[in-house]
This record gives structure tokens, sequence and C-alpha cells, in this order.
């Protein structure tokens, strides 16, 4: 399956970077890696673990969707599915279906805007991997 890729640069990076320079503070970054990968595709599972460094992580609702440079929230998507917006830098995802799946991560802002372009990463799992109901 084809995931839609994000990564679009928008005034949301440009005003962080613009924040981060008057204020001497780091821009913010992020890495994320699929955990134990190939021993959990066999389970027809993945777990995606995600490090955030320069940002405080918080919810969207919280502070009433309003950006605020040195706050966000990650998105996740899996394969073209629905966004989830949340604050957890670890999801796990179970009874995937066999053959490839994208797994799309996303730094945005308060607004939901990306900071930064997204992340990729992909796993398959086997078609002997546990059938799920």
């Amino acid at each position: 399956m084809t995931a839609r890729i994000w990564g679009t640069l928008t005034g949301s990076l440009a005003l962080a970077a613009l924040v981060a320079t008057a204020t001497g503070a780091a821009a913010p970054t992020f890495d994320a890696t699929l955990q134990n990968a190939e021993a959990n595709a066999k389970k027809a599972n993945a777990t995606v673990a995600v490090s955030v460094s320069g940002l405080q992580l918080v919810d969207p609702a919280s502070v009433k969707e309003q950006p605020k440079a040195g706050q966000g929230h990650l998105h996740y998507r899996v394969d073209d599915g629905p966004v989830i917006a949340t604050t957890a830098p670890k999801l796990s995802f179970h009874e995937l279906s066999s053959g490839e799946h994208r797994f799309e991560l996303t730094l945005v802002g308060n607004d939901h805007q990306p900071l930064m372009a997204s992340k990729t990463l992909s796993v398959t799992v086997p078609a002997d991997a546990p059938a799920h109901h």
C-alpha cells in the first residue's frame, strides 16, 4: 500500500526556526525506529518508538490547539489509515495483515501543522504470520 507522504515545510517550520534562533534554543528534532521489527512482524505486530528533543510533547486540546514555540505532539499514520494524534512516544500496532506496511511519523505543533519533514518506516508481515479475525 502506498502511504501519502507528508513533509511539506510550512510557515510553522519557519516560525520554529525563527523562535529557536531568537531565543538561542535548539530547533526540535525527532527520530523513529521499529523495535524488534523482524520478530514482531512474524507475529503480525509492529512497535514504533519515537525520540523527541527540543520540544515538550503536550495534548493540543489542553492548549486549545494554539501554536506555541517549544510545544507539539506526534502524528502517526499506518498505510493510508487515519492520523493518530498523540503525545505517546511509543505505539504498538497489532493484527497487521500480511504484506508491507508503512508507518509515517510527523512532529507537529499544537495546531497540527508539521514542524519538519515526516519520517517513514516500513515492515513486511510474512504470509505465514498468525491470522487474525
